[in-house]
């Protein structure tokens, strides 16, 4: 309970399911090589910056390198990427998108356009801005920020 007498709000299992919620609406409408959310992030980044080293990809995504070669193989797979070995890093691999995966990456933004007209819908400008914020600060709290209460009250 909080001071006021009400229940404290279950912020961690709630951004879980929304974040499963927005997973599962985007990989329903995946379209085109099924690409997915994940998928989705990795054209992104490889529409703007093709032939991306796979690490930059990661740290894009915010993910490990071993999560992201999984997903890079599946959608070379599906004709999206190319993987080619990087020609400064004998051990590297560079990804890039091709034709196929420019399709699916307008197609993915259509979703998400779609997505987010629903996500703000009914919110005034202000309350969005205060979410942004919101989600802006639980980001940082992976990046080395370990300055939070040891007291068990997350």
């Amino acid at each position: 309970m909080t001071a006021t007498g009400g229940r404290r709000p279950r912020l961690v299992l709630q951004l879980f399911s929304a974040e499963r919620s927005v997973r599962r609406w985007i990989d329903a409408r995946a379209g085109r090589g099924n690409v997915g959310a994940a998928g989705a992030g990795v054209l992104f980044h490889l529409a703007k910056n093709d032939r991306a080293p796979v690490g930059e990809i990661a740290r894009q995504l915010n993910s490990s390198v071993s999560g992201v070669s999984g997903l890079i193989d599946r959608l070379a797979k599906a004709g999206l990427v190319i993987k080619e070995a990087d020609p400064d890093d004998r051990r590297g691999v560079r990804v890039g998108i091709t034709e196929d995966g420019r399709t699916s990456a307008a197609e993915a933004a259509d979703v998400l356009a779609e997505l987010n007209q629903r996500l703000t819908s009914g919110f005034s400008p202000e309350e969005l801005g205060t979410v942004g914020r919101w989600l802006d600060h639980v980001q940082q709290l992976g990046q080395g920020d370990d300055t939070g209460p040891r007291d068990g009250r997350r």
